[in-house]
């Protein structure tokens, strides 16, 4: 039988509160299929285009995400010029006020100053109050920047889990 000693067992303590400390624990409802809406402002290089913008998917209640499908559309013809790749998209919630979507990519599909923006990461800020996620000066390279703020349909509410009354709970 192998034993550790007291020090040893307090740093291997000290490094799993560390490592779970790093993952907040959130709680979404409703669980399901939704839409985050709105108008979202897209720069390719130097081209601006602002965009109705629709991402549908599902959220899980632990905060798991796949964006299934991105539609572009509104007034400016150049909104139907790009495209969402590599969907699904997926992503979490990383606390009550921040989620992240890896691996989001789009082509902007005009001739010479279009192409490809991704894929990368893309963190948003979460708000409860308005039931929305907002592209706050978001980047993804080579050359693209993004800001507009999205409404859920049906509103989506984010909270902190608070892991101390589940563990009383579960006495």
């Amino acid at each position: 039988m192998r034993t550790c000693s007291l020090p040893a067992a307090m740093l291997a303590c000290g490094l799993l509160l560390t490592v779970s400390a790093g993952a907040a624990e959130v709680s979404v409802s409703p669980a399901g299929a939704f839409s985050a809406s709105g108008d979202l402002a897209m720069k390719k290089g130097h081209i601006p285009v602002t965009c109705a913008t629709t991402f549908d998917g599902t959220v899980a209640g632990d905060g798991a995400i796949e964006v299934t499908a991105v539609h572009f559309g509104g007034l400016n013809p150049l909104c139907k010029s790009i495209k969402a790749l590599g969907l699904p998209w997926q992503g979490q919630v990383d606390s009550p006020h921040q989620l992240t979507v890896q691996d989001m990519q789009v082509k902007v599909r005009v001739p010479v100053l279009g192409g490809i923006c991704g894929p990368g990461p893309v963190s948003l800020v979460w708000r409860n109050a308005r039931a929305s996620a907002a592209f706050e000066q978001v980047t993804l390279g080579p050359d693209c920047a993004m800001d507009g703020t999205m409404i859920t349909s049906p509103s989506v509410d984010i909270r902190a889990v608070d892991t101390l009354s589940v563990a009383e709970q579960t006495r």
